[in-house]
């Protein structure tokens, strides 16, 4: 009996805490970010306000730790709330409290509607609603005033609540590795038609032959008896040369065939863009493309 009753409390905690995180889920595009804004209340005094939102407790509370002015004057700038959220299973409702620098508390309600967020509160004796309206992933607009029936009555303030937009990873292309069954006569072909320089394997195995193409990347071409696959032009190494008539003539000399993407041998492709470009093949039937795009 008492194995029982706890499997079901265990249970019982379980959903109840499932149920607080599908419900906090509307904060979802503000966590751990740094959310800004400056405007001007109604009265023409600053807003200036800096917000930052995570998870607690396994997900089942939001913190929010937000910095704004913290004097009357409104010249010193610092940690002014620390707030709460949190999904009560009772009410069926989140509740908020924000504890400020000055002793105070502000309790109320929230609301989701899509990803707009929705906070009602009684302030000094005046229901207030702050809206969230989701813009973008780094974009709110908001709205603090008197909200009635899906209408403004009256708006204290309109601002944008805004976020760095986190940057891209940077890569730089480092090597193209092609796996071959002719190391010697492939690796003289990339240096005799293209002149790229041989540098050595780390590792000196035999095996391997590199080669730098362009900087600092590089052409790594990697000896193994494999099954014979189909070479497709489509799976190709692309290189750029500014002179690609020169090139051709080079390729003339060498007695070796180049041909447009259709595969009209000794003929250019004109790209819409106004790139022209050729293909060739190595000794192992990899397609290389050369083209006249700028870099």
């Amino acid at each position: 009996m008492v194995r029982s009753f706890t499997v079901l409390l265990l249970l019982g905690i379980i959903v109840q805490s499932q149920a607080q995180k599908k419900q906090l889920a509307i904060f979802d595009p503000l966590i751990g970010k740094t959310w800004k804004a400056e405007g001007a209340w109604g009265d023409g005094s600053k807003f200036k306000q800096e917000i930052e939102f995570n998870y607690s407790l396994d997900s089942t509370l939001i913190i929010a730790e937000s910095k704004g002015f913290t004097n009357r004057e409104q010249t010193i700038f610092g940690p002014r709330n620390h707030g709460i959220r949190k999904y009560d299973t009772q009410t069926k409702s989140i509740k908020f409290w924000e504890f400020d620098v000055f002793g105070g508390v502000t309790e109320g309600t929230v609301q989701g509607m899509g990803n707009d967020i929705f906070y009602t509160y009684d302030y000094g004796g005046t229901m207030v609603t702050d809206y969230w309206e989701y813009v973008d992933a780094n974009t709110y607009n908001f709205t603090v005033g008197s909200y009635e029936n899906g209408q403004w009555k009256q708006k204290y303030l309109s601002t944008t609540f805004t976020s760095e937009k986190k940057p891209g990873i940077a890569f730089n292309f480092d090597h193209q590795s092609l796996v071959v069954t002719n190391l010697m006569e492939t690796g003289d072909f990339y240096l005799d038609v293209f002149d790229f320089k041989e540098i050595p394997h780390p590792e000196n195995k035999p095996g391997f032959r590199w080669f730098t193409m362009y900087g600092n990347s590089q052409l790594h071409l990697i000896k193994k008896d494999v099954v014979e696959f189909k070479k497709d032009k489509s799976i190709h190494l692309c290189l750029a040369v500014k002179d690609l008539e020169g090139f051709i003539e080079r390729l003339i000399t060498k007695n070796i065939d180049f041909y447009d993407w259709p595969g009209n041998k000794g003929s250019v492709t004109d790209r819409a863009d106004g790139v022209k470009q050729i293909y060739i093949q190595d000794p192992e039937g990899y397609w290389i493309e050369i083209n006249t795009a700028i870099h």
